[in-house]
């Protein structure tokens, strides 16, 4: 199945069957892990597979889970690093690809924030003097998978049509909590400078159209969809919002993850490049509170 197609059937499991994965799923997603995929220059990220979730997830509370609460599941992969800018994009770049790819043998997954690393550790007996800066909760969800429902109408309980490819069934009642709205590919794409829209057939006529309308499927903290890209001429630059109540490993892992949907989307639609760090320079003013993170180069 094309990662494009999976990531229109994905969304973050809340509640996990009170099962093991068998072991033939186990070995599946280990094997993942030892054919990453290639990124432009070398990273440090360790993923360690977490047996007895179930048992250990009431100790974890205080250290992990998501907007203060923990999620119970059988398994979790904990992700550990040296967490510059780089490193972190990197774990949202790869482990969004291992998200996805554990959906292809029906695997449910959830990304979860660490807040505690030291104390992390020590609950999980893991030895390393990297930072521990995701969790990914790991096993077979109680619900099925309901690709096909993805843009129905939404329900009085959910979100919005889209609720299940970010954080679906959180409270709307909290400021701080996820989104319901989705922005437009407009809201997000500018040309040459910040504030200019474009038209919807400008981004046609460059080919550019399918890659930012998947862009709208990424998930991210909170649903906040975080990301905008400005078109210019042999690159397209990635920039960041960077609230001041959103950490700096969160901010950089939501990075990620929009450089890997992006660049997915880019290459379904036959547009090679690679994504730089380095030596990012902004031809623009960008306001206040936002950055610039990556650069697509063609």
């Amino acid at each position: 199945m094309k990662t494009l197609k999976l990531a229109e059937k994905r969304h973050s499991v809340r509640e996990y069957k009170h099962k093991n994965l068998s072991t033939k799923n186990v070995d599946y997603l280990n094997h993942l892990l030892l054919d990453k995929p290639p990124i432009s220059k070398s990273s440090n990220l360790e993923f360690r597979f977490i047996e007895n979730g179930f048992d250990l997830a009431p100790q974890l509370e205080t250290v992990s889970g998501y907007f203060g609460k923990m999620i119970l599941a059988p398994h979790y992969y904990a992700i550990f690093c040296e967490p510059d800018d780089y490193n972190l994009n990197m774990v949202g770049y790869v482990g969004e690809w291992f998200i996805l790819n554990a959906l292809k043998e029906d695997i449910g997954t959830c990304w979860l924030e660490v807040r505690d690393s030291n104390q992390l550790k020590q609950i999980l007996n893991l030895d390393t003097t990297k930072k521990a800066v995701a969790l990914i909760a790991i096993g077979y969800g109680k619900k099925e998978i309901q690709g096909g429902k993805i843009y129905a109408a939404s329900q009085s309980n959910s979100l919005s049509s889209l609720t299940d490819l970010g954080y679906p069934n959180i409270n709307s009642e909290r400021d701080q909590e996820p989104k319901s709205y989705r922005k437009s590919i407009t809201e997000f794409v500018y040309l040459k400078e910040w504030g200019n829209a474009p038209e919807i057939e400008e981004l046609e006529a460059r080919g550019l159209h399918e890659a930012l309308f998947y862009m709208r499927l990424a998930p991210s903290y909170g649903n906040r969809q975080p990301w905008y890209f400005i078109l210019s001429h042999g690159h397209i630059d990635l920039v960041m919002e960077q609230p001041e109540d959103i950490s700096p490993i969160i901010q950089g892992i939501d990075a990620g993850i929009a450089m890997f949907y992006f660049e997915v989307g880019l290459h379904n639609s036959g547009i090679r490049g690679n994504w730089h760090f380095e030596d990012l320079v902004a031809s623009y003013e960008i306001p206040s509170g936002y950055k610039l993170v990556g650069q697509y180069r063609f």
